[in-house]
């Protein structure tokens, strides 16, 4: 009888330490995830307060889906571009972007079509930066050969996924531009 007592209040007190040391690793009361930065440096609700105060800015809105897009959001990447003005969605940097969230939301013909489009933009703008081209272009690409292998969700099918990036790397080629 006095041995079990012994094990029994062992056991208790070694529960009761387990759990005091778990006490200790908690996130902040108010924060359902932990705040992590966005590119450039500015946390995400930075960049959402931003967003919801400047709506019109092509930048803003632009460094937002790209923040979602890390966070593995498309669809919020997708809500924040297809709320934007209109000039904004037609910006070659936010349809690189676009594309890139239709894409993983399962939606390749369209982010096709948005990755073409964004193409065709940056070729008929002077001031399109070498390295947009360059995205852009790698980007249809690839689109083209997930929609010529037939993949609607990419998470369907890896494997097909893989192999139709690796035609398309094969298949893009770049010239310098001064």
């Amino acid at each position: 009888m006095n041995v079990r007592f012994l094990v029994a209040n062992g056991l208790v007190i070694g529960a009761m330490g387990w759990m005091a040391g778990f006490a200790g690793m908690q996130v902040g009361a108010t924060e359902v995830l932990p705040q992590h930065a966005a590119p450039g440096g500015a946390p995400l609700a930075e960049l959402e307060s931003r967003a919801a105060q400047e709506p019109a800015s092509a930048k803003v809105v632009a460094a937002l889906a790209a923040a979602y897009l890390e966070r593995d959001q498309p669809g919020l990447a997708s809500a924040v571009i297809e709320k934007a003005p209109r000039r904004i969605r037609e910006q070659p940097e936010v349809g690189v972007l676009y594309a890139r969230a239709l894409f993983h939301r399962g939606r390749t013909r369209a982010a096709l079509a948005v990755a073409r489009d964004a193409g065709e933009a940056c070729a008929d703008s002077p001031s399109c930066p070498t390295w947009l081209v360059a995205k852009t272009a790698r980007q249809v690409a690839f689109f083209e050969q997930v929609v010529a292998a037939g993949i609607d969700d990419p998470l369907d099918d890896p494997g097909a996924t893989r192999a139709a990036y690796e035609r398309s790397a094969r298949e893009v080629r770049l010239v310098a531009v001064r």
